[in-house]
């Protein structure tokens, strides 16, 4: 394998002026710098990565925490960040915490031993205190979807309030006046701004909005099956339901067909996350559309600014959803 030296040699430079054409880490005239390159080229030389970290102390790696490996949702928030890495020549590695803040901890803890370059992190149910003390040790840091409750970052979300509105005055217009709610952990931004959109619109046509009607449970299908059989055998039982994410919307449709009743004829179901797969389903599910691919992308985009400048204000992305209606 060939090393720096064997490049220096073949370029006729110094081992210093390969490293900084290779690390981009002090200027080097166009001429030696093609020089290195060719030589690069024909020795198909590859720099070491931990080497060449220490020398500029960047890893050009950065850490990812997510709450479901197996969500469409977030998959596709982390397919628009690993393009936005792959751009800058960043490797990304990925922690799935399952919504616990101990597996939470247990990432950060594993992170911070291997010296990533930043962090992008769905926050956890709970306590947030762990992630304060990154911000404010002034470590690149940006949270994805769910905001901070407790304190000041980088950001990047959808507008949750506006794209739950949209689900829940389309029922309305449909004519349901008794419209359920399931949602996520009641710590976490997303669960939050949900329940309060559906509020505003509730009450906006002046239709009842007891807690009752909400369902708090932990983003997974089992919870959203165990949720809605809840609900349904309320009196009277809720003629719609919104789901607060698509593994959810899967355990109510479970529970509708359980109950023996029809959908959307007796009960309609509505998600707050699209998939491909929702195309083919019977019935069909009309969905708030969230802007997954473009949030793991600006985040990412925004990690790297915090990255190259560490000082910078904090910046908060909200993005857009949309309805998407199936007939």
């Amino acid at each position: 394998m060939p090393t720096i030296y064997d490049v220096a040699k073949r370029a006729g430079v110094s081992t210093y002026t390969v490293s900084s054409v290779v690390n981009q880490s002090a200027f080097v005239s166009p001429k030696l710098t093609k020089r290195v390159l060719k030589a690069v080229q024909e020795l198909d030389y590859t720099p070491n990565a931990l080497a060449r970290g220490l020398q500029t102390r960047r890893s050009r790696t950065i850490a990812m925490l997510i709450p479901d490996i197996g969500s469409p949702f977030y998959a596709r928030v982390v397919h628009g960040v690993e393009h936005r890495l792959r751009k800058a020549d960043y490797s990304l590695m990925l922690g799935n915490t399952y919504n616990k803040p101990e597996e939470q901890a247990r990432y950060l803890t594993i992170f911070r031993s291997q010296q990533v370059d930043g962090l992008l992190m769905f926050l956890a149910a709970g306590d947030e205190s762990e992630a304060e003390r990154m911000v404010k040790a002034n470590k690149a840091v940006v949270f994805v979807g769910r905001t901070p409750r407790t304190f000041d970052a980088d950001c990047v979300s959808a507008d949750n309030v506006a794209g739950t509105r949209l689900a829940i005055e389309h029922l309305i217009k449909a004519g349901h006046k008794r419209i359920a709610i399931i949602t996520g952990q009641a710590s976490l931004s997303t669960s939050t701004d949900r329940v309060e959109g559906w509020r505003k619109s509730m009450r906006k046509h002046k239709l009842a909005a007891p807690a009752s009607l909400i369902g708090e449970g932990d983003w997974t299908a089992e919870s959203g099956y165990s949720l809605t059989m809840k609900l349904l055998a309320g009196t009277p039982p809720p003629t719609a339901v919104f789901a607060s994410n698509f593994l959810m919307m899967t355990g109510a449709l479970r529970a509708v067909k359980e109950r023996r009743l029809r959908c959307p004829e007796d009960v309609q179901v509505i998600s707050s996350d699209d998939s491909e797969w929702l195309d083919v389903f019977s019935p069909p599910v009309s969905t708030v559309v969230q802007p997954s691919y473009e949030m793991g992308d600006r985040a990412a985009d925004l990690l790297l600014k915090r990255i190259e400048k560490p000082t910078r204000k904090f910046e908060t992305v909200v993005l857009q959803p949309e309805l998407h209606v199936r007939p």
